[in-house]
């Protein structure tokens, strides 16, 4: 059974009873939800002490503070994924990584901090 529901803005998006791990791989708003779930969670780690280890985005937060580097490599990224879209499921994996990662780094300062 494949249905269209109309989103918020008029765009379609197609789902079927058989939506799968590799659909979610390939789909561009699974990419803009991990690119903002990486900002937050990457901004709160800053928060908490930690720092970054990606030496571009590290750069970046030298030269224009944590939120602004952190957004500018967030426009990086979509604007290399918009341009190379075969390479979106590796992206996604790639993003999904980043956040357990960063996941990982706020429950270990969390611990430490009490």
């Amino acid at each position: 059974m494949i249905f269209v529901e109309t989103m918020p803005g008029g765009s379609e998006l197609e789902a079927s009873e058989g939506m799968n791990f590799s659909n979610i791989l390939h789909s561009k708003y699974s990419f803009v939800v991990l690119q903002v779930l990486d900002l937050v969670t990457t901004l709160l780690a800053f928060h908490f002490g930690a720092f970054e280890v990606n030496p571009l985005v590290g750069h970046l937060t030298t030269r224009f503070g944590p939120t602004g580097g952190v957004l500018l490599s967030k426009l990086i990224a979509v604007i290399i994924v918009s341009r190379v879209r075969k390479l979106m499921w590796f992206a996604n994996l790639f993003y999904l990584g980043v956040i357990c990662w960063n996941t990982l780094i706020l429950l270990t300062l969390s611990h430490v901090k009490h």
